[in-house]
């Protein structure tokens, strides 16, 4: 049986940034392998056109460019975003603004992204709104150990929230340029969804990209 839509993959492989030497993204082991639904749009579409057509026992080996990915790096959206946007009744939320910290946000249409500080100015904060991994290759390697056919329940899954499966997630820091910025006063996002590709299952605090 051929890894198609509709099928379970269950794979072994290592997700590295950029080449072979790159830091160690993602990985999943012979022991605990990852099992994977295609052809519902959960996963990257690079990443799963990649291995359609696999077998069992099959190899793969394989590099993403920005363009399959989470696109090109862009200036653009590098923004200075004016501290009162980070104020709550009234006071400015100082424990908040750490350079490195992942801001959840939203537009004026209250819909959700991340960006995460960059620098801190003294009425601005620059907030940088590029998916961690833009522009950036992605050099994957694994094996193909079983494939079988889905059932009902891994196609026709409960809502888990926003997953990391397309370049323009916007759960995921990507998406389009957003105007009219505001601070989303929540808790903050789980430091690691922005960088699982390919995992449907974890939840935040796990690594995944269901938060």
């Amino acid at each position: 049986m051929k890894i198609e839509q509709h099928k379970v993959g269950v794979l072994a492989y290592s997700i590295r940034v950029d080449n072979a030497a790159g830091d160690v993204l993602e990985q999943a082991s012979v022991s605990e392998p990852r099992t994977l639904v295609f052809g519902l749009g959960r996963l990257m579409q690079g990443f799963e056109d990649k291995l359609i057509g696999l077998k069992s026992g099959d190899k793969f080996e394989f590099l993403l460019t920005p363009d399959e990915t989470f696109g090109a790096y862009k200036e653009e959206m590098v923004m200075d975003i004016p501290k009162t946007a980070f104020m709550v009744n009234g006071e400015l939320k100082t424990d908040a603004l750490v350079v490195g910290k992942v801001i959840p946000m939203m537009d004026n249409h209250g819909n959700p992204f991340n960006g995460y500080i960059t620098e801190i100015k003294e009425d601005t904060v620059t907030m940088d709104f590029n998916h961690p991994l833009a522009g950036k290759s992605l050099y994957t390697v694994g094996e193909v150990l079983n494939v079988r056919e889905a059932t009902d329940e891994e196609l026709n899954p409960a809502p888990s929230g926003c997953g990391c499966g397309t370049p323009n997630d916007s759960c995921c820091g990507g998406g389009s340029k957003k105007e009219g910025h505001h601070h989303h006063h929540g808790e903050e996002s789980c430091g690691s969804c922005e960088t699982e590709l390919v995992n449907e299952s974890s939840s935040c605090g796990s690594g995944g990209c269901n938060c």
